[in-house]
């Protein structure tokens, strides 16, 4: 009897466990939020603080994605990107987790996504390539108005704690060009980079590519 009172504590802690971690990468989240929302609007600070809050939201995704054993994508787009879940045959919105949601810029920044030419020394420990030529296969299997609706991720999240590897850098177009006080245009730039799993790194300020 003892024993399995034993046993039955211990899930419950788990269980616990697993709903405090929740909890508090919900919290990480919306503080990353409100942390962002009242920082400074300079030129120079807008680009920092875009990369930042990629990195916060996108390593709170990873643990979202292991705790829930499901896949996530990221799609970038030239002024915002979004994090989708995969349901096995297409990627969606995951259901009232708005803070994966759509996340756009602020006016005047824009992303560029890399995903070669990173510092790789080491075999990856999955096989990304399958997993994208999967997704791919069963795209084609859609009709022609289901493949116009749907939206293949450039960045793969793992439930087993994987990434692919890729930059994503956050730097202003050349339509909203920053001109600081000496007459000098800002043409610096903020690297975020991933290659195996989470924590993420950030470069900058870096000269614009």
């Amino acid at each position: 009897m003892m024993g399995k009172l034993q046993r039955r504590a211990i899930v419950a802690k788990g269980f616990t466990l697993i709903e405090v971690m929740v909890v508090v990468a919900i919290i990480g989240v919306v503080a990353t939020l409100v942390q962002f929302t009242f920082a400074g609007n300079r030129p120079e600070d807008l680009l920092k603080e875009s990369s930042d809050r990629f990195k916060a939201i996108f390593e709170v995704a990873s643990d979202y994605s292991m705790l829930n054993n499901i896949e996530l994508g990221v799609v970038i787009k030239k002024n915002s990107y979004q994090f989708l879940g995969y349901d096995g045959t297409r990627w969606a919105e995951i259901p009232e987790q708005n803070w994966l949601s759509n996340v756009e810029l602020p006016e005047g920044v824009e992303l560029k996504v890399a995903l070669d030419d990173l510092p790789i020394d080491e075999p990856l420990l999955f096989n990304a390539d399958t997993f994208k030529e999967k997704a791919e296969d069963e795209f084609t299997l859609l009709s022609k108005e289901e493949q116009e609706q749907q939206i293949i991720p450039q960045i793969y999240i793992l439930s087993g704690g994987d990434i692919t590897p890729f930059s994503v850098t956050f730097r202003f177009g050349e339509q909203s060009p920053q001109v600081m006080a000496d007459g000098n245009v800002l043409d610096f730039a903020y690297k975020v980079t991933g290659i195996y799993s989470v924590p993420l790194t950030t470069q900058g300020p870096i000269l614009d590519e």
